[in-house]
């Protein structure tokens, strides 16, 4: 079986047709003039790697959080040893 190759921007538009449009694959498809289980590989694709994405924002939010509090749990901890001393 021969692999081919489509452009990008067809597959961005096929994707946006079930995304956004809420079309189902076999619709975006025939609308395109694709076979169904590309379109529905693509979007399966797509969302996979939004997922990914939104994990990696969400980690990368939490270590900002963490080092916010790391840097105030230090200033107080200096506080309390200059009280001391």
């Amino acid at each position: 079986m021969r692999v081919r190759f489509y452009p990008g921007e067809l597959k961005d538009e096929a994707i946006r047709l079930v995304v956004e449009h809420r079309l189902t694959t076999s619709e975006a498809a025939l609308k395109l003039g694709l076979r169904s289980e590309v379109v529905r590989v693509w979007v399966h694709r797509h969302r996979c790697r939004k997922t990914h994405l939104n994990d990696i924002e969400q980690l990368r939010a939490c270590v900002k959080r963490l080092a916010v509090e790391r840097d105030t749990f230090a200033g107080i901890a200096a506080s309390l040893l200059d009280k001391t001393s």
